[in-house]
């Protein structure tokens, strides 16, 4: 081999082995740390679901906003033939009418039929397909039993999901609360969900639901926007039918009072010192989509406006949310938001009572109304200790603020086993499976009670066998026992049969009409024989002894004499109580 072949064969061995070196050393070093994050965030994706009575938030936790879809069917009067699921109503070219097919009542799922479909459009294609990533759905406080059955068996069986996790909305808001304050996960906090079928006021203790303080109200959304129908069919239109476009009105034109009674003031007044009415343009359809608050500066929609009907809002726009605070204007007998609060921190031990009121987080479509979180601080700022400090919390959307809360849970370092596979659903069973659901984040203890202090009872027939029956003191013991004692004050008293001189006996024995006899009446006295004056006279004698047989009978007189009816007692009244009568 030539000098030129051993360079050429040299510079050849040289690059191979070169190149083997960078393999050896790509191999080693493994995957950057960008791609250990990516592969992380992509073990970390699932479908997070708020499963709402009227809404339902749904998409997949790499997304920024959620979906919001309505969960219900409607029915329009112009396509009769059609059934509008969620979204689809956007489709409708007129919304007047529609009728709506809910799922749940009073926040509970009663009518499969319809959350069915409804979730089907939810999980498809052009909204949020599951794929093979897992779920996490929520599901309100206090479910039934049944009602998680049905949910675990669509699905792990309907929609063949790979793994799910099924909790509370609120406990995804406080995983949220907790994360964007920057707060500890011990801390306490209270959270109130004001949705479309009820009110939830549920303190979190050390990371826990403290079920003994969970308050809840019959009160949400569905009441407010029928009970605006009612009014408006008294006053002016008749629109029991027209729920969707009333409750776009309360959405655009209700808002919180701070005092009521000034608020009344001003709506009693007329002409430009009421600036509490408005007008609302309701929609046509046609060229109208949706309503709007009248602008009188805006010349260029008068002549939309003279097709449309105009509604003149006034009180209406104060009083109807009112009722989230005072359930009895309406009739109902309900304790308001506030008060619920109140009561919820003071249930609690009382260790947390003062830093649960420095966290307290307002969410659901309700809170949305302007000055509603100022009215809520007023009112706990009120009936709260004033050395307390309180803290209300708003979040920018509170409608979606549960779903958000995903992403946190997600971030928790051991949120994979808290997920069910259906392996496991298949293995254990529903049963085991709600165990597991229904115990996370859950404090079943009792608040700790301060002992109770020894309460004196007031002995009334004691303190009455101490006077007569003219109200006079005795000066002696007031025990029964010294009573009993005390009565033989001997009176020479002839038995009307014999003439001689009868045995002495007590006023007490010779005039007692026993307790509770029903032989005793008040125009009728019938004096006793000679035997039962014999007897008693006796049994007076044997009291004057110390031995246990006549304690006995001592006992059985006094348990005789403590009856209930005062006024068949002959110690009391000797005499009977009709002359008294």
């Amino acid at each position: 081999m030539n000098s030129f072949e051993q360079k050429t064969y040299s510079k050849l061995s040289s690059d191979r082995n070169d190149r083997i070196r960078t393999k050896r050393r790509r191999s080693s070093v493994g995957p950057s740390d960008s791609n250990k994050e990516a592969k992380k965030e992509c073990d970390l994706m699932a479908v997070i679901v708020d499963s709402g009575a009227y809404t339902i938030k749904a998409g997949l936790s790499s997304q920024q906003n959620s979906t919001l879809i309505p969960n219900c069917i409607m029915k329009a009067k112009s396509e009769r033939k059609r059934l509008f699921v969620g979204n689809q109503i956007d489709e409708c070219r007129d919304c007047s009418g529609l009728y709506f097919l809910l799922p749940c009542e009073r926040g509970y799922i009663t009518k499969w039929d319809v959350q069915k479909p409804v979730w089907d459009y939810v999980f498809s294609k052009n909204v949020c397909p599951i794929n093979d990533n897992p779920v996490i759905v929520t599901q309100p406080l206090f479910n039934f039993k049944s009602i998680q059955d049905c949910m675990d068996e669509i699905f792990f069986e309907e929609y063949e999901v790979n793994s799910m996790f099924r909790l509370n909305p609120t406990d995804l808001a406080r995983l949220k609360y907790a994360e964007e304050l920057k707060l500890k996960d011990d801390v306490p906090c209270v959270i109130v969900d004001s949705g479309f079928s009820f009110t939830h006021v549920i303190p979190y203790i050390n990371g826990n639901k403290y079920l003994n303080g969970i308050r809840r109200l019959n009160v949400g959304g569905k009441l407010l926007t029928n009970h605006l129908k009612d009014i408006i069919s008294y006053r002016q239109y008749n629109v029991m039918e027209e729920t969707y476009v009333i409750n776009q009105v309360k959405e655009d034109t209700c808002y919180v009072a701070e005092n009521v009674k000034e608020e009344l003031k001003i709506a009693a007044k007329t002409g430009s010192a009421n600036h509490i009415v408005r007008n609302y343009v309701l929609p046509d359809f046609n060229n109208i989509r949706r309503g709007y608050i009248q602008d009188p500066n805006n010349s260029d929609q008068k002549e939309k406006e003279e097709s449309c009907q105009i509604l003149r809002l006034n009180n209406e726009r104060f009083i109807v949310p009112e009722i989230l605070f005072h359930p009895s204007d309406i009739g109902m007998k309900s304790m308001g938001i506030a008060e619920a609060v109140v009561k919820s921190i003071y249930s609690c031990p009382k260790q947390q009572q003062e830093n649960l009121a420095k966290n307290i987080l307002l969410i659901g479509g309700n809170c949305k109304f302007p000055g509603f979180r100022s009215r809520i601080y007023a009112d706990l700022r009120s009936q709260l200790p004033q050395a307390w400090e309180v803290n209300v919390y708003l979040p920018n959307d509170p409608i979606s603020y549960c779903w958000e809360g995903g992403r946190p849970l997600l971030r928790t370092p051991d949120f994979k086993n808290f997920l069910v596979t259906k392996d496991e659903y298949e293995e254990l069973g529903s049963s085991i499976i709600q165990q597991r659901f229904n115990t996370w984040m859950i404090d079943n203890s009792t608040a700790n009670e301060e002992p109770k202090r020894a309460v004196e009872v007031y002995k009334y027939l004691d303190k009455l066998n101490s006077q007569t029956i003219f109200g006079k003191q005795d000066n002696g013991n007031n025990s029964l026992e010294t009573k009993v004692n005390k009565e033989n004050i001997n009176l020479s008293m002839t038995p009307p049969e014999n003439g001689d001189s009868g045995t002495p006996i007590s006023l007490g024995d010779e005039f007692d009409l026993g307790t509770g006899s029903e032989d005793t009446s008040q125009d009728s006295f019938q004096q006793p024989t000679e035997p039962e004056i014999i007897s008693r006279t006796a049994r007076k004698a044997n009291l004057r002894n110390n031995s246990p047989e006549n304690m006995v009978s001592v006992n059985k007189d006094f348990e005789s004499f403590t009856s209930d009816d005062l006024t068949n007692s002959a110690e009391l009244f000797p005499l009977g109580t009709g002359s008294y009568l």
